[in-house]
Parts: C-alpha cells; structure tokens; sequence
C-alpha cells in the first residue's frame, strides 16, 4: 500500500527514484510514529547504502565496490561501509558527525541488536523486556533518520563537487 502522495509538480531528474525516496521517507516517519521501528530501521539502511553505493560507482572511483560486486556475492552492509572508508584517508565529517562513516558503522552494529535482539529477549539477560527492546530499537531508528538524511545530502554536496573525497 503507498503510503506517499502523488507528486503534483514536474520533478527533473530520475523521477522513480524521486518517488522511491519520497515513499520510504513517509514510511519512516509512519513507522516510527507507530511503533514500527524495525521497518524503520530497515528502510533507513536501504538508503544509506543506495546513497554510499552511489558514491562508491562514481567516476573515478577506487573500484572496491566493483571488485567486491564482481565475485557475483551478495555485498553486505559492513563491506560497502568498507569499501566508502577506503575511500578516505581522514575522518569525514558532516553536520553534527566528526566521523560520518563511523557513525554509520556503529549504527550498523547497535541495527544488527535491534533486528536480532526481539527474539533474544531473556536468552542471556533475564532483565532484558519487550519495553526495553521497543526503547531501544526507538533510538536506533530516530538515529538511523538523522544518519540517512546526513549521508543524503553529504551524497548530494559531494555529487555537486564531482565526488572529490
């Protein structure tokens, strides 16, 4: 079910993608006024892969991406976090991030424990709940948001400078 309005107005550019983008960030903000944080997070990852991959495919990139692409693997979320820090060779940092992509990587891991950690409930940690686990998950997903818009607009600042790391 779309949960976007149709756009009214004539957007130039890709206008799939601009409708995509438009769906999953009212998904979003959906899902976590609802309590959906897992939908969330997961929709949130999906973005700032697209946005890091998009990155990585740019003219005159180093290729780490491509080679990794051409074993006909899956590549995983930590390999193209991976592949955009050897892009680097100091600290990236954008708004509030000294390190953009390390703070993508350890939301990385704190998304990996929300994904899991519902049916994990009480395996090791009897003090562990359902409350804590939706507190939890709550601010993995609002974190998950500021990340996604912040590797949203580096990608397009750095898209405007013809991707000069």
């Amino acid at each position: 079910m779309r949960k976007s309005q149709v756009v009214k107005k004539d957007i130039k550019g890709n206008v799939k993608k601009y409708e995509a983008y438009r769906e999953a960030w009212t998904r979003i903000k959906q899902a976590i006024e609802n309590g959906f944080f897992i939908e969330a997070i997961t929709i949130q990852e999906s973005i700032i892969s697209d946005r890091i991959i998009s990155f990585l495919t740019r003219p005159g990139a180093s290729n780490a991406y491509a080679r990794k692409k051409e074993t006909g693997n899956f590549v995983s979320f930590h390999q193209i976090i991976k592949c955009w820090r050897s892009e680097f060779t100091t600290p990236l940092q954008a708004g509030v991030y000294i390190d953009l992509i390390d703070a993508v990587d350890k939301w990385r891991r704190n998304r990996n424990e929300a994904v899991h950690a519902i049916v994990k409930i009480g395996q090791n940690d009897e003090s562990q709940t359902i409350d804590i686990f939706l507190q939890q998950a709550n601010q993995v997903a609002e974190e998950g948001e500021l990340l996604a818009r912040e590797v949203c607009k580096w990608q397009q600042k750095s898209k405007r400078s013809n991707y000069s790391p």
